[in-house]
């Protein structure tokens, strides 16, 4: 095994992943995984091994190959992830799984896989932008920790655009089914344990209401305007004809909303760090056209943090309250704010370790810095940490001697020199 400059919490950390690999594989794992925390620049495959003072290690084509040939699946490296966290989570609430996909911008014609998408960030209501790469359909699991809610990637698949699978001879796979695969896949492995879904306006379809797992209730957003009915009423004694399977047409949840006397109350949420008070309007009805004759409680909101007119979201399961649905939904945002720390801070577009360090003094904010004024760390905060943390057990070992100093203090100069 290499010597790499990394922090031994994050080592023992690594070590959880051990059953993945074959002996080979798993050292340039470890070797990348190092690698790509300690590198400052541009995360390519060359950098992260010169950060990891690999150089001379292995040929540098095995790192290569290690991404697309190594026999080794990201499904179980995610399982790992989540067999890791779900501990955290106590037995008697559900696990917390957002549902979402993100673009991964690249240049070049010859990016493997890579296709145009619709780029959200440019993008208007008005008038769409594309980018040419890999769009992501991503599960994550979410957590508290440091007086904060993150969300942990477990899952992930890459969506081929149908014309991209015609000619490599694939089957087409829409988002939606992409993502309805991996839920199946995580209701499997964790059958004890109930989980909540949490996705945007795209995975609020028929495609993954219908299919759910037993145990999995999907939270999501609905259209002000959507068709709602009265569950189908009971088949009267020798009454002939096929089964009705809706009910009476009830008015849109926005119609509903601009009634005078319309039963609305107030509820208190923390959303987004912050309590606040709403307005509720609940209704519970069947939204054929995404759930069939399935009965789902739909929770209009007003007075929604960052929202400037009515929302409203809904439930597979009519059982639980508005309070929790609204809360579960605002949890989605978690993946959001992960997608924008891999991008800009681990180097997502170049082509977590939540259980210790904490105390540490070297994870204390920056005295050096009297306007750095955060009550509790941010992604980026927890990077730095894991470096300084590395280094400083690198270089302030009390067993190492001056005959090993050098020898210790020599990745460090490469890594510098390797940055500059």
């Amino acid at each position: 095994m290499l010597d790499v400059p990394i922090v031994a919490s994050f080592r023992e950390l690594l070590y959880c992943f051990l059953g993945c690999f074959t002996a080979p594989s798993f050292d340039t794992f470890y070797t990348l995984m190092c690698g790509w925390v300690l590198q400052l620049s541009r995360h390519t495959v060359t950098g992260t091994v010169r950060a990891a003072g690999a150089v001379g290690f292995k040929h540098i084509s095995s790192f290569h190959r290690f991404f697309s040939r190594a026999r080794w699946c990201g499904d179980e490296l995610g399982l790992v992830v989540m067999r890791l966290v779900a501990p955290h989570v106590p037995p008697n609430e559900p696990l917390v799984v957002a549902v979402d996909d993100t673009l991964g911008r690249h240049t070049g014609k010859r990016i493997a896989a890579a296709s145009m998408h619709r780029d959200p960030l440019l993008s208007t209501a008005a008038k769409p932008r594309f980018h040419w790469g890999h769009l992501w359909v991503v599960l994550g699991i979410t957590l508290r920790a440091f007086d904060k809610t993150w969300c942990l990637p477990v899952l992930v698949r890459l969506y081929r655009s149908k014309k991209l699978c015609q000619r490599s001879g694939r089957p087409y796979c829409t988002q939606t089914e992409l993502a309805l695969e991996r839920i199946e896949l995580l209701a499997e492995r964790f059958p004890e344990r109930r989980i909540h879904v949490v996705g945007d306006t795209t995975y609020s379809c028929q495609t993954l209401v219908e299919r759910l797992p037993s145990h999995v209730q999907l939270i999501g957003r609905c259209r002000l305007d959507a068709a709602i009915y009265t569950p189908p009423p009971r088949r009267r004694r020798g009454q002939i004809g096929r089964p009705r399977v809706r009910g009476d047409k009830l008015p849109s949840p926005q119609e509903q909303a601009a009634r005078k006397r319309a039963p609305w109350r107030e509820v208190t949420v923390t959303v987004y760090g912050k309590t606040v008070v709403v307005h509720v309007l609940v209704i519970d009805a069947l939204w054929y056209v995404v759930g069939g004759s399935r009965r789902m409680r739909l929770v209009l909101v007003r007075g929604f943090p960052g929202h400037d007119h009515d929302d409203v979201f809904f439930s597979t399961d009519p059982r639980l309250n508005a309070q929790t649905i609204i809360e579960t939904f605002a949890m989605r945002w978690t993946i959001e704010v992960t997608f924008h720390d891999v991008k800009g801070k681990l180097g997502f577009e170049d082509p977590q370790n939540l259980t210790s360090g904490q105390h540490l003094s070297i994870a204390r904010r920056n005295r050096a810095l009297p306007w750095y004024a955060k009550t509790s760390p941010a992604f980026s905060d927890m990077v730095a940490t894991l470096r300084r943390a590395s280094w400083t057990e690198r270089l302030f070992d009390p067993q190492a001697n001056d005959r090993t100093f050098r020898k210790r203090v020599q990745p460090l100069i490469d890594y510098l020199d390797a940055c500059a």
